[in-house]
């Protein structure tokens, strides 16, 4: 199965602008405004999230420019 381009442009950019900016984000309004948010949890929970996406997509880029390759 084969990750159309736009779906893979899509992931990458949520990937490693959205994601990565949400967490700084909640972790310092968290601390500006003292909500007391379970922050390590949040955070770990985004760091597994993007490390899952990344590989897969790391994965989906290598097994394309493998086929491209063969061609």
């Amino acid at each position: 199965m084969k990750l159309p381009h736009l779906a893979y442009e899509f992931l990458r950019w949520f990937t490693w602008i959205v994601l990565p900016a949400t967490a700084t984000l909640i972790s310092a309004l968290n601390a500006a405004w003292a909500w007391g948010w379970p922050i390590d949890a949040i955070l770990s929970t985004f760091a597994a999230v993007e490390t899952f996406i990344g590989v897969v997509l790391g994965i989906a880029k290598y097994t394309n420019d493998k086929e491209e390759a063969e061609q």
